[in-house]
């Protein structure tokens, strides 16, 4: 897998800069422009994106002060959570259900309404079961986790952010985003031929869950 260096030299070299560096913490102003912007550009990827190898499971604990006056139950958020994605209500059912004039098919599996909120000391969830698993983005910071895919969306976006410093050409910060969002396209469609899953989500845009 990629290292951070190898990261940081392929946005490099995807601006057209010919240099290389060795470690973040050089005193060249490719590395200083690399260190400033590495860790939010990874940060923002991996919030972007649904990745697999970033997507991890946890039993939330109940916080005893809820300030949120319309779900009766909140949650403290997970330290390592960038981005909450959805919050696993029961079980996915087992055998088709008969329908009405359809025959035989799955049921819809209606998403649990969350959002998160702020709290006394920290980011809270509020949500409407309790208990509580929480599907979320985890923030990895070991280059070796990474998937090819993100690697190369990462490479592009780190380009996007160090090409005004580094780069003579005005238009290569915006094609570097370009590329990165046809990156994240990729993605997408690839992660549809991953995994399947046999049972009907009812859409975000109708139970408007989320964050």
């Amino acid at each position: 897998m990629a290292s951070i260096v190898e990261i940081c030299n392929m946005a490099l070299s995807r601006i057209g800069n010919g240099d290389r560096i060795d470690a973040l913490d050089e005193d060249t102003a490719q590395a200083e422009q690399c260190s400033l912007f590495y860790e939010p550009s990874r940060d923002f990827v991996l919030r972007d994106f649904h990745w697999g190898f970033a997507t991890a499971f946890v039993s939330l604990a109940e916080v005893s002060d809820n300030p949120d006056p319309e779900y009766p139950y909140a949650y403290a958020m997970p330290t390592d959570c960038l981005k909450a994605r959805r919050i696993v209500g029961g079980c996915i059912p087992a055998d088709f259900w008969p329908c009405v004039n359809e025959g035989w098919a799955r049921p819809v599996i209606k998403p649990v309404p969350f959002r998160v909120i702020n709290g006394s000391s920290n980011s809270l969830i509020a949500t409407t079961i309790s208990p509580a698993t929480l599907e979320y983005t985890k923030k990895i910071e070991s280059s070796e986790l990474f998937d090819p895919m993100f690697v190369s969306a990462l490479a592009w976006r780190l380009a996007s952010q160090i090409a005004p410093a580094l780069s003579n050409n005005a238009g290569i910060a915006q094609t570097c985003d370009a590329q990165y969002q046809l990156e994240i396209a990729r993605a997408a469609s690839a992660m549809l031929n991953e995994g399947v899953n046999d049972f009907t989500r009812e859409s975000s845009f109708i139970t408007g869950r989320g964050q």
